[in-house]
Parts: C-alpha cells; sequence; structure tokens
C-alpha cells in the first residue's frame, strides 16, 4: 500500500481524535487497506501522541469472546487512558461512546516472547475488574481493518483492585454490567478466549510478531465478557461492574 496513503489516513485519525470528531472510515477511502496496513495505520498515531509527551501504558484486545476462528484485534493504551474506578468523563471529548466489563491484567515483569497461561499464572502477575469505554472516530465502518485503524476503538480502561493471579480463577470471574435502568448483562472471564489469561498468552506471541513486549506493570484489557452498551449522548450516565470478590467498578458520564 502507498505509504504516503497510510500517513494520511493516520494523520487524519489522529486529527479526528484530538478534536473529537467522526471522519469517513479508512476503507471507504481505499478498500484495498489490509489488516496490516490498518496496524501500520494504529502505529503511527500512537507515534503522534508518544511526541506529545504520551507513555505507552498497556493495550486492548478486542473479538476475543467472538468464538473460535476469530482472531483477536490489538489497541494501544496509553498512560491518559487508563483512569481509576469512579472517573468521571466529559461527553464533550467522545463520538459514539459504549461501555463493556472486562477482567484486567497487570503484567508483573517484562515480556518479550510469546508465553503460556501455565507460565502467566506462574508469574508475578496481577489480575482486576474493569470496564473499557470504546469510542468510534469513524463513521460508515466495515469492520475489522476500520476498528484496527481507529486504535481498535479504545478510549479509556477503568481499572479497580488488584489481586495477584495465583489467588484467583480469571476464567471463573463472574460479572454483572449494570447502568441506570438496572441491569445490562452478566459474564464470566471464559468467554474471553476461554480465559483471560489465554488471551494474554495469545497477545504476547502477537506483539512478539510485531517488535514489542509486555512490559511490567502493562494494564492489559481481555475482552468484554457483557458486550457494548451505549452510553447516551447529551446526557449524564453512571455505570458499574461487579466481580465476585473485587470492589465494584464504577464511571460516570458528564454531557
Amino acid at each position: 500500500m502507498n505509504e504516503d496513503l497510510l500517513v494520511a489516513v493516520a494523520a487524519s485519525l489522529n486529527d479526528a481524535w484530538t478534536r473529537s470528531v467522526a471522519i469517513p472510515a479508512p476503507t471507504t477511502i481505499e478498500p484495498e487497506l489490509t489488516s496490516q496496513d490498518a496496524y501500520w495505520i494504529q502505529e503511527q498515531i500512537v507515534r503522534y501522541r508518544l511526541a506529545g509527551g504520551r507513555r505507552r501504558s498497556g493495550w486492548k484486545l478486542g473479538l476475543t469472546s467472538a468464538g473460535p476462528g476469530v482472531t483477536p484485534i490489538v489497541g494501544t493504551l496509553l498512560d491518559d487512558m487508563i483512569v481509576e474506578s469512579g472517573t468521571r468523563l466529559s461527553l464533550t471529548t467522545m463520538v459514539a461512546p459504549m461501555v463493556e466489563a472486562e477482567v484486567v491484567v497487570r503484567i508483573g515483569e517484562d515480556i518479550d516472547r510469546p508465553v503460556t497461561v501455565a507460565e502467566l499464572m506462574a508469574g508475578q502477575h496481577h489480575v482486576g475488574p474493569g470496564i473499557e469505554v470504546i469510542d468510534y472516530r469513524t463513521i460508515d465502518s466495515t469492520g475489522v481493518v476500520d476498528w484496527i485503524a481507529d486504535n481498535s476503538t479504545v478510549a479509556y480502561a477503568v481499572v479497580g483492585n488488584f489481586v495477584p493471579v495465583s489467588s484467583v480463577d480469571p476464567a471463573g470471574m463472574r460479572v454483572s454490567l449494570s447502568g441506570q435502568t438496572g441491569e445490562l448483562a452478566t459474564g464470566r472471564g471464559d468467554l474471553a478466549m476461554g480465559d483471560p489469561m489465554a488471551a494474554v498468552a495469545w497477545l504476547s506471541g502477537q506483539l512478539a510478531e510485531r517488535g514489542h513486549r509486555l512490559d511490567e506493570g502493562a494494564i492489559i484489557l481481555t475482552g468484554s465478557l457483557t458486550g457494548h452498551h451505549v452510553v447516551v449522548p447529551g446526557r449524564s450516565a453512571e455505570f458499574s461492574a461487579d466481580f465476585d470478590g473485587f470492589d465494584t467498578v464504577t464511571i460516570g458520564f458528564d454531557p
């Protein structure tokens, strides 16, 4: 693919994020874009933001609950995208936000190669409850390629308290996601590739192929357990995720 076109698409998406506006999806501009092109675009957007003083602080996994044969997608978390439970966000900084409950993993040591679930469970890693706020900067998206280019649509990672991974069963963690209309959905950790740690193991291999690694302290969103739920534009809203054995995780939105 023509690199000038990829640079132009990346610059346009980065500007859309900066100004909180939606733009045409990349594949409507160039239908021949591939997933590899989309990751190149995503990396270019991250470079713009790193140059502005932000730090790479983790990764987002998507489509981990889509079932066998579906390849997950990956997005990049920067330091200002990770917020504590109880945070309130301004809807003026988003276009089409949604929320979903996820198991969050905090990496305990640098990992620069593919690892197994057994290795992860034996490591110094931590697991906790979380909510992902997703947002779209494109209109008329056609699917995976557009999502990847748009940083896999991640806006924020809302995190709660962490415990050592050896002290819990991530696959068996149950969650209830609630909003102002009551309970929205329930789920369990094994919806994410059978085990959230299996999702992290897959990520370790995928990042190694792309020349990245899992850094100590990195925050990993392992994928939705509840489906995504729309935050209504122009209205205050509160959402909460209750995971068995953990404090409730909450996120609020202000007009």
